[in-house]
């Protein structure tokens, strides 16, 4: 009968430990670094591919009135 699941105030001891002494913290803090970074490198990706569309996007409305006249 030892089995059995402990009550949740029994449960209670575990969660007032300190969550900056348990190991598992610091690979969370490594991976939210990690997503910060790749959310940077994603955004400057995005970036560069929007200037690239830059001069195209300047003639789009030219190209638009030319296709419509037809």
């Amino acid at each position: 009968m030892d089995d059995r699941i402990p009550p949740p105030s029994h449960l209670q001891q575990y969660s007032q430990s300190p969550v900056h002494s348990s190991p598992h913290h610091h690979h969370l803090n490594s991976m939210r670094y990690s997503a910060s970074s790749d959310r940077e490198r994603y955004l400057a990706e995005l970036l560069a591919e929007r200037q690239k569309l830059g001069p195209f996007i300047q003639v789009l409305p030219y190209c638009t009135r030319l296709l419509n006249q037809g």
